[in-house]
């Protein structure tokens, strides 16, 4: 079953800066409330270096352990994305970057309190030394009003509840 047979109305925003992976989803999703991105997401608006590793699935902005490519990816603030295509209210935000998850939260500082749930993968993908990031996403959001609602441990992923979100502004 497909998130869509289940919630037609979902409007639904992928982000994936990996070439080879920008492609699978532009095969998995084909919704027509889809807006479908090859950006990177960060604190900046700028181009950086994107270390390309499809094989293991590490693609970062942080330079893994092993990789097979270096391409330069356009890069940019959730803040910024959301006044780009005039978001107001979002219900959930995925954030999996494997590693590079602080830098696009600090990127969202001006627009958390619109956002309702956020789920942070900050599993060991940190760089070479392969750190995690999840304590530092925890502190950070919980410093901007949001509260750990659930935590799955052996994949260090966490769903965090924005205490001041109200539905109907």
């Amino acid at each position: 079953m497909k998130l869509y047979d289940i919630c037609e109305s979902i409007e639904y925003i992928g982000i994936e800066p990996s070439p080879p992976d920008y492609e699978v989803l532009t095969k998995n999703i084909n919704n027509q409330n889809s807006n479908l991105l090859q950006i990177a997401l960060g604190n900046t608006n700028d181009s950086l270096k994107f270390y390309v590793c499809s094989e293991k699935g590490d693609s970062s902005l942080v330079e893994p352990p092993s990789y097979s490519d270096v391409i330069n990816v356009d890069v940019v603030t959730l803040e910024s994305l959301f006044r780009s295509l005039n978001i107001e209210k979002v219900k959930l935000i995925k954030i999996e970057a494997e590693g590079f998850e602080p830098e696009i939260l600090e990127g969202a500082q001006g627009i958390l309190h619109n956002v309702e749930y956020i789920a942070v993968d900050g599993g060991y993908e940190r760089g070479k030394d392969c750190e995690q990031t999840l304590t530092t996403c925890t502190n950070f959001l919980l410093h901007n009003n949001f509260e750990m609602v659930d935590i799955y441990f052996p994949w260090y992923r966490a769903l965090f509840r924005n205490k001041l979100f109200l539905q109907d502004e």
